[in-house]
């Protein structure tokens, strides 16, 4: 679980990384424009705002959006190649450690659910022994009615 966090911790450190790029827009011409460097903004605060919930695949799902906005924004001219190709490098991280998460919380649910089956099977088991034990048990005393009813010798 330890490690689970800290993925998370990465990851939204990543984030801010990526909002850090996009509000570096320092230099003529701009290597970003505002109006697109505010759209991708409000894309990065969605990822940021899932991960924070621990909904890891919601947050792939927004960062996809985030950089199919990043591809539309390049093709309109409204950023420079070194820019795009800087935020996309971030992109690429967050998705890296968003999948790293997304595996991990799977892994994690496959395991509670295996030990959550092996414990309803354990307790299957030991309601089946207590049923048998109780049968042989009511057996038993039939037997030895049924031997005090006739006064013979069952061989006790």
């Amino acid at each position: 679980m330890t490690d689970f966090r800290a993925r998370s911790a990465r990851a939204l450190a990543t984030f801010s990384l990526v909002a850090l790029v996009l509000t570096g827009c320092a230099g003529t011409p701009a290597p970003l424009q505002q109006s697109a460097a505010e759209q991708l903004q409000v894309g990065i605060v969605d990822v940021t705002n899932a991960a924070a919930a621990g909904d890891f695949e919601g947050a792939q799902t927004e960062l996809d959006r985030v950089q199919d906005q990043l591809r539309t924004i390049a093709a309109a001219g409204q950023v420079t190649a070194e820019r795009a190709s800087e935020i996309q490098s971030a992109i690429s991280l967050v998705s890296g450690d968003l999948t790293a998460a997304i595996d991990t919380a799977e892994a994690q649910a496959a395991a509670e659910a295996e030990a959550a089956a092996s414990e309803a099977a354990a307790e299957a088991r030991a309601d089946a022994q207590a049923k048998a034990e109780a049968a042989a048990e009511a057996a038993k005393r039939d037997q030895d009615k049924d031997c005090k009813k006739s006064d013979k010798d069952c061989g006790d």
